[in-house]
């Protein structure tokens, strides 16, 4: 049962709305019923982690005033210490477990998600009225799938966003837009912490949304053709090096994008190496012509500098052997680097 809102509508009254509701199935094509609803909504959350808390604390407040939600539940997965079910035991709020029983979303008005991490069913969509909005991390349509904040920080974007959408069946990320605002992306953030601003910022945008809801779903329109990219869920092979195909930026904005959740690995002498703390050095790079992944170290700066694609350079504070502590860039100089000529001295 898919929601269409007539445009022809006018709201005479601000806490009265008159909603014409189209349900379609393979049999009926034109059913037309009227929905009324009167304000404030009745809202059933759909979330599961640190970026859904900050759509759904706006919600919670918004519900403790009672002014723009009436009645608030909420539906997370089956781990019942993730931080969305915490919040609901702190705050008694109802949990439903996922997947949830349809009856229970009996008498809401609205869905509304953040960071769920389940491909909810047309069953569920329609079983709310006025359908379910999703808060995606990201511009729509750019960065389409599951990790939109870390692909904007590895493909080194400046400005990303905030979008709020309607939820399609069957699909992910491609329904009509409502809403949607700019996050700036700072030059070292890493997507831990643009993922935490930008969780705050979903939810500022995510109650706007429900704060106007007639309006914003009157001004609903489809993403643009053009400009469409992707950005599925990470994998370890997300985090794998070439100094041979990746300029030192290009790398320095995959350790961004993937510092704490996915290891940023290079190969030495056969050796798998995890990276743990690297820039880029401005200073180095461009003087001189040497082979990619050749790595030699510097004493003033106490760091390891390795050659990457177009002649630009990458430093290596500290680093981990495979299945070995971390340690710092001298100590594999002295344990690693000496015992090998020089001309071995190379990364992959």
């Amino acid at each position: 049962m898919a929601l269409k809102t007539l445009r022809s509508i006018k709201y005479s009254v601000p806490e009265r709305l008159l909603f014409s509701c189209i349900h379609q199935n393979s049999k009926e094509t034109n059913i037309i019923t009227n929905h009324l609803h009167i304000r404030p909504w009745k809202v059933m959350f759909f979330g599961t982690d640190d970026f859904s808390l900050g759509s759904l604390t706006k919600l919670n407040e918004a519900f403790s005033s009672g002014t723009v939600i009436s009645r608030l539940e909420v539906v997370s997965s089956k781990y019942r210490l993730n931080p969305v079910r915490l919040f609901c035991q702190e705050k008694n709020l109802v949990a439903h477990e996922w997947p949830v029983d349809l009856r229970a979303l009996n008498d809401f008005d609205i869905g509304l998600v953040a960071s769920f991490g389940h491909l909810i069913p047309k069953s569920v969509i329609d079983a709310f009225p006025l359908g379910i909005l999703n808060v995606h991390g990201s511009l729509l349509p750019r960065w389409r799938g599951a990790a939109p904040v870390n692909y904007a920080v590895m493909h080194g974007d400046s400005v990303t966003g905030i979008s709020i959408m309607r939820i399609q069946p069957h699909e992910f990320d491609k329904g009509e837009v409502l809403k949607q605002r700019e996050v700036e992306i700072a030059p070292n953030e890493t997507a831990v912490n643009l993922r935490k601003r930008m969780s705050d910022i979903g939810g500022d945008v995510l109650l706007s949304c429900i704060q106007r809801l007639p309006q914003c779903l009157e001004d609903a329109r489809p993403q643009p053709k053009e400009g469409v990219t992707y950005a599925p869920k990470l994998t370890d092979d997300s985090g794998i090096v070439s100094f041979k195909t990746m300029t030192a930026q290009c790398i320095f904005n995959h350790f961004r994008a993937l510092h704490t959740i996915v290891p940023l690995v290079a190969t030495w002498m056969e050796m798998k190496i995890n990276l743990l703390d690297v820039s880029v050095d401005d200073a180095s790079s461009g003087t001189r012509t040497v082979l990619e992944g050749q790595v030699r170290y510097d004493k003033r700066g106490r760091h390891l500098v390795v050659t990457c694609s177009q002649n630009t350079h990458l430093i290596i504070k500290r680093l981990a052997p495979f299945k070995r502590k971390p340690m710092t860039a001298l100590e594999f100089y002295n344990g690693y680097l000496t015992k090998k000529n020089k001309s071995l001295w190379t990364f992959r």
